[in-house]
């Protein structure tokens, strides 16, 4: 690595920049997790990631308390947790130890972290420096549904799709060398090692360079990623339902969206093509998510969790009250008893008209209690 770099300004100035050291791991967590740029080319095809904590705990049992911790818990675009490593050059655990420290990481990570857990530490974390989860998290997604982008890390996490990370200002060949044969061999997981140089110059100029290690053209072709689906409209979904779930559970679907669309939700096809959605949007001009038809289970599910992000259900008792109106709606099987849980009625179910009738006053009510909120 070259120790010193020369950086030329406007007016054609050249000021000379000398490798530095950070002055200590926590500080250099610090950067990163305030600057995930920095950490772009570890983060998938977007090269976006969104930060869900520093310090995340990891269990070693279903259930468990956190056993380790690792640095920074991160998810690119595509739902991929990114799992962060940061160990400045100078500590000598750069190497053997702390791959074996990252591998037990992931592997109780996939195994014991719910996406509940996941989400619920990235609320804490947004909310910590003074923002909105719901706001950053549309942000990062842009046209991207929330529900789709959580079922995906879901899936990503039971199928083993993470990508380990270790950052130092400096890897070493032995840790390089490593690396490439992990990410050669393993499937389908990725990891990676990123060199994130520091240079300074008087007046606190400085210059970080960042480069990817891991990435070789063996690894590339072999995690090669399989392309999206093609779009789906409305009237093509609903035929995949019945094909599926058969015409009961289609005619329903599609006498629900008609619904909700003359009562002013927006509907749509989910990014994962798995649910068509029912979307509210707020006085306050942010968008609710209560409603999802889903059809791989053949239900149309109300999204308590995403609810607790909305003023009007905020609270528990008001979400577990909404629960029990579900449950008590008469024939219907709802085994979900969490606050933040996706209690599903059967399509089918629907066409009794005490079902509908009754279904159909729940959604009101959430629509009433949304736009009374703010």
């Amino acid at each position: 690595m070259n120790s010193t770099v020369f950086m030329i300004d406007n007016a054609g100035g050249l000021t000379e920049l000398s490798h530095a050291e950070y002055d200590s791991e926590d500080l250099f967590q610090k950067l990163l997790a305030e600057h995930p740029a920095l950490l772009g080319s570890a983060g998938g095809p977007t090269g976006r990631l969104l930060l869900v904590r520093r310090e995340a705990p990891v269990p070693e049992a279903q259930d468990g308390p956190g056993r380790w911790s690792l640095d920074h818990l991160f998810l690119d675009g595509d739902g991929v947790p990114v799992l962060v490593e940061v160990k400045r050059a100078t500590d000598t655990r750069a190497r053997r130890e702390v791959v074996a420290q990252m591998l037990d990481y992931a592997a109780n990570g996939v195994a014991y972290w719910p996406v509940d857990q996941i989400i619920e530490a990235f609320n804490a974390t947004v909310t910590k420096t003074g923002g909105e989860p719901d706001q950053r998290l549309a942000e990062f997604l842009g046209d991207q549904e929330p529900d789709s982008f959580w079922r995906q890390v879901d899936a990503n996490l039971r199928s083993g799709r993470v990508r380990m990370v270790f950052v130092a200002d400096r890897i070493q060949q032995e840790l390089r060398r490593i690396v490439e044969f992990l990410n050669e061999q393993m499937r389908p997981a990725e990891v990676l090692a990123i060199e994130v140089a520091q240079f300074t110059a008087a007046g606190g100029v400085r210059l970080l360079t960042p480069k990817l290690i891991g990435a070789t053209e063996r690894a590339v072709s072999a995690k090669a990623v399989t392309p999206p689906k093609p779009p789906i409209d409305e009237a093509g979904w609903i035929e995949s339902l019945r094909e599926l779930k058969g015409g009961a559970a289609a005619a329903n679907a599609g006498k629900l969206l008609d619904w909700f669309k003359a009562r002013g939700f927006l509907t749509g096809v989910t990014d994962s093509q798995d649910a068509m959605f029912a979307r509210l949007v707020r006085p306050d001009g942010k968008p609710t998510w209560p409603f999802f038809i889903r059809r791989s289970s053949g239900k149309v599910e109300t999204a308590l969790q995403y609810l607790q992000d909305n003023p009007a259900f905020a609270t528990e008792e008001v979400r577990l009250d909404l629960l029990a109106k579900l449950k008590a709606l008469p024939g219907v099987n709802i085994t979900t008893t969490k606050s933040t849980g996706w209690p599903g009625v059967p399509l089918v179910d629907l066409s009794r008209d005490a079902v509908w009738a009754g279904f159909a006053a729940i959604a009101e009510e959430v629509q009433a209690r949304s736009s009374a909120a703010g």
